[in-house]
């Protein structure tokens, strides 16, 4: 939960940076915080992209489900002592069933382009060359969500 608070503020911040017009101070937008100072999208060339990325192992979750098969990163963390806190992402922000409310906050906040990672284990989780259809449908399912906000 604290990882997609991290994530949410984050892109709260992105938002108060690209929304606000003029400068700081005295006419400065009520939605803009004045340390953003005079940054706004009019800060940047014309034609800039603004946007967000993810990676599948970070945000996806259903580590275990899914048809997802394990990777060498879930081996790596699973040993006590490889990562701070042993932590590891099996469950993270939950991507995997939230990811209409990651897209509607995207679209919420004007963004103009999101990049992610697919997780390989999770469309051959063998390694054989054998298609898990449940991880296809999810990824397809992820797309033409993004598609239908625009």
């Amino acid at each position: 939960m604290a990882a997609r608070s991290a994530v949410l503020l984050l892109l709260a911040l992105v938002a108060a940076a690209c929304h606000g017009v003029g400068a700081a101070g005295a006419g400065a937008s009520p939605r803009r915080p004045n340390w953003l100072g005079g940054l706004s999208r009019a800060s940047f060339p014309k034609g800039f992209v603004f946007g967000t990325a993810t990676s599948a192992y970070q945000v996806e979750g259903m580590a275990a489900g899914g048809g997802r098969g394990p990777s060498i990163w879930d081996a790596f963390a699973h040993v006590p002592g490889n990562i701070a806190g042993n932590q590891n992402a099996d469950v993270t922000t939950d991507q995997y069933h939230r990811y209409k409310e990651d897209v509607n906050l995207m679209k919420g906040l004007n963004f103009d382009a999101y990049r992610f990672s697919i997780s390989w284990s999770r469309i051959f989780p063998d390694g054989d060359g054998k298609v898990n259809q449940e991880g296809v449908a999810y990824y397809n399912n992820l797309i033409n969500y993004l598609l239908q906000k625009g």
